[in-house]
């Protein structure tokens, strides 16, 4: 593992001589090491360049399984500690926007009671989050649960509830007033794409297109919610959003709307690596958002 560590500290530096000067290591144990490292894998791990030296294509695969493994390292060391609510530890979320917006802010806060010393790390779902998730660059992963995560063998999944997805706008909107089948109103105000998930924008194109065979005018893509949130509250606009989401925020409420557009439904739950399944403040976090759940009566 310490040869492992200190090639990853070599390609990050770009040179063996600043490498050697952030671990405090001399620069020919570093390329004693080096030289180790490549005998045993029998190829070359890094290659020279104008400015220094560089991953090869092994090396930067090997560079991701050490990022993955110095993760679990961390991770066990923790466990080891046991549940000692004093310990130092760490979590690295990766949310969509009922999990970031709803559910989670209300379930840290009391993982923080049982983990007063934990640091959680929250940002918005992306496209990579599978790759990086089985990549150890990230521990858990809320949001919508795909088939391609379900049979991969490094990852356990766990559904806690549906994700409902509806046409939404605020409560005094004129487009509250129509029925069910006023498809075409939907073209007279301007959309917003949530764009911190990319099925939202073709999820919107898509239910609009297929109702009225035309796209919708959209005029803003975020991806805060919070912004979106305000504009909804403060315009004419329409979005597609969980519906879960946009009813707990306050202020001027967000409905749905009557006119059946949007309305997918599949599960939602968390994903994390088998590796860290027995980290305690995951277990926690577990724990708490079955309780979540249960409550809501899902």
């Amino acid at each position: 593992m310490s040869l492992l560590f200190r090639f990853r500290a070599i390609a990050e530096a770009g040179s063996v001589r600043k490498a050697s000067e952030v671990l405090n290591v001399t620069q020919p144990a570093l390329s004693r090491s080096l030289a180790q490292l490549e005998d045993h894998y029998g190829g070359k791990l890094l290659e020279r360049h104008a400015r220094g030296v560089r991953p090869t294509p092994f090396g930067a695969r090997l560079l991701t399984t050490i990022a993955r493994l110095s993760r679990d390292w961390e991770l066990a060391e923790a466990e080891l500690a046991g549940n000692d609510p004093g310990a130092e530890g760490r979590l690295r979320i990766h949310a969509g926007p009922l999990w970031s917006s709803v559910v989670l802010p209300s379930v840290i806060a009391k993982l923080h009671k049982r983990f007063p010393n934990l640091t959680v790390e929250m940002a918005p779902s992306t496209a990579s989050a599978t790759q990086e998730l089985i990549d150890g660059n990230i521990d858990v992963t809320f949001g919508g649960l795909y088939q391609a995560e379900r049979e991969n063998p490094t990852l356990e999944f766990h559904a806690f509830s549906k994700i409902c997805d509806r046409l939404v706008a605020r409560a005094d909107h004129p487009i509250q007033r129509l029925g069910t089948n006023d498809y075409e109103a939907v073209h007279d105000y301007p959309w917003i794409i949530y764009s911190a998930d990319p099925i939202y924008e073709a999820e919107t194109l898509h239910a609009v297109m297929e109702r009225t065979g035309r796209l919708p005018q959209i005029r803003v893509r975020s991806s805060s919610l919070l912004a979106i949130f305000r504009l909804l509250q403060d315009g004419d606009y329409l979005c597609i959003l969980p519906d879960a989401a946009a009813l707990s925020i306050p202020g001027r409420p967000i409905l749905t709307v009557p006119i059946e557009i949007g309305r997918r439904n599949s599960a939602t739950g968390a994903v994390y690596r088998k590796a860290i399944s027995h980290y305690p403040p995951l277990q926690g976090l577990m724990q708490l958002c079955g309780e979540y759940f249960e409550a809501m009566g899902e």
